[in-house]
């Protein structure tokens, strides 16, 4: 479908589900080249918008402020967030439904996110909150050439079982000019038939996550395909999501597609935090919060690498104010050759995610345990080990009022991704150790470290495999 319908199409789609979009949109084209002065006159309003709503709409927010001494009317500089207690994940888990103002605007929803540490969160969004989400980034889409309504590819993951709800939004994707490839399980055979869908598509930009892009990338430049044939075919740039990216798969996939890879970072429960440029300076989205770093043991603000602390100022249907990530990031007021005048962040620690590797040869990401954790009643945490081809523990970390059949629920799931083939052991613990930056891996496989350790080969092999 040709950009200008296809943009039309979602125009319309938000406007009938309540979303001011692409009004916010033309704001931050705006506002991303404002002095930090004037920017922070908007956000400083924002931000004495989200403690009124927050202590006139919600009973926690309003208990807190209380219990602190802190009025509405107190809040008179951006500073003055400091005057709030760190929020911590544990805190939303219990205090959800008492965090939400129901009648904030249109659908508003109880979503749930797994989270790269895997403790099961909770939260609500809106209309309101998902205009300004899905602005900020098709705006930073924009910074690396994609304009709204040129055809996206999106390597995600998939459901299991797919519903009357998936097929109406397969739907509306292709109408609005995106279009979907199961990120979650990959097998060698399939990457030609894969590639070759990718061509017919002739997708502006390939949008998914970072572990999924590069084991492709491998598993295509070992088959001897021409990955960059999609460059030919209209591709202009790469977007990663979800995880970390590390600059040595930056570089393979750039090498293998022959494409610009870009960056973009943020958490479910808050919003899109930052996304990178073309000079891949990760830009803040300033406009819609306030970023502080803290010692991680102390919760005391620093200067340069901290945890990073996020308040939302687009958020009045679940304001989160302060709120602890457990990302490790460093922050920086450096000026950008782009000349956008926004801060700009660098993720230094977390968010890996890997993949188990079956005995079938199938490579299953890690999301596809996140979603298991999601779909799942009475899981607080969980993580997958694989020491040996065909042999997979499965630790969960149980939540107090789990049900009685969890280990059987949880053992039907991990077969549904895994196949028959695999013996899956469920194994019901305390707790398990996080990373020494305090997160915790979803999947730890020996046997996938071990093959991606292996050299990549170029072996020439047309794509119809003759």
């Amino acid at each position: 479908m040709l950009p200008v319908v296809a943009r039309t199409v979602f125009r319309i789609h938000e406007r009938m589900l309540g979303r001011r979009t692409f009004p916010i949109l033309r704001e931050l084209r705006e506002s991303q080249w404002w002095d930090r002065e004037t920017r922070d006159t908007l956000r400083l309003e924002r931000l004495k918008q989200t403690v009124r709503s927050a202590y006139e709409k919600t009973r926690y927010w309003r208990f807190v402020m209380d219990q602190h001494g802190i009025k509405p009317s107190d809040v008179r500089s951006l500073a003055d967030v400091g005057r709030f207690p760190l929020l911590e994940k544990s805190s939303v888990c219990e205090h959800r439904d008492e965090m939400v103002w129901r009648e904030e605007s249109r659908r508003v929803v109880l979503a749930r996110t797994s989270g790269s540490t895997n403790d099961a969160l909770q939260y609500y969004s809106s209309s309101s909150r998902e205009a300004h989400i899905t602005a900020a980034r098709m705006r930073g889409h924009e910074w690396v050439g994609i304009r709204p309504g040129e055809k996206e590819l999106y390597f995600w993951a998939a459901p299991v079982e797919v519903t009357a709800q998936t097929r109406m939004k397969n739907l509306r994707d292709v109408l609005i000019n995106n279009t979907f490839s199961n990120a979650v399980e990959m097998h060698e055979d399939d990457v030609p038939r894969c590639f070759a869908s990718w061509e017919k598509w002739r997708p502006r930009c390939l949008f998914g996550y970072a572990s999924s892009i590069s084991l492709f990338a491998r598993m295509g430049t070992r088959l001897g395909i021409d990955l960059r044939s999609l460059k030919a075919r209209g591709l202009r740039a790469i977007v990663t999501t979800a995880e970390m990216l590390s600059e040595d798969d930056r570089r393979m996939i750039s090498d293998a597609f022959g494409v610009p890879v870009c960056d973009s970072y943020g958490t479910r429960e808050t919003a899109l935090i930052g996304h990178e440029c073309q000079h891949l300076t990760m830009h803040t989205n300033d406009e819609q919060l306030i970023l502080e770093t803290v010692n991680p043991q102390t919760g005391e603000p620093v200067d340069g690498e901290g945890e990073l602390v996020v308040t939302t100022l687009a958020n009045d249907v679940m304001p989160m104010i302060r709120y602890r990530t457990n990302d490790i990031v460093t922050l920086s007021d450096d000026e950008c050759p782009c000349g956008r005048k926004l801060r700009s962040l660098r993720v230094t620690g977390g968010r890996l995610h890997e993949f188990i590797v079956t005995t079938e040869g199938k490579w299953v990401s890690s999301v596809a345990f996140l979603y298991i954790c999601r779909n799942t009643p009475g899981i607080r945490q969980m993580q997958v080990r694989q020491d040996r081809l065909g042999e997979i523990r499965i630790l969960v970390v149980p939540e107090e009022n789990r049900p009685n059949d969890l280990v059987p629920k949880i053992l039907k799931a991990a077969r549904q991704r895994l196949g028959d083939e695999e013996e899956i052991k469920v194994e019901l613990v305390d707790e398990i150790e996080p990373l020494a930056s305090n997160k915790y891996r979803v999947v730890v496989s020996k046997v996938a470290e071990e093959l991606m350790s292996q050299p990549t080969r170029r072996t020439p092999r047309p794509l119809d495999g003759s």
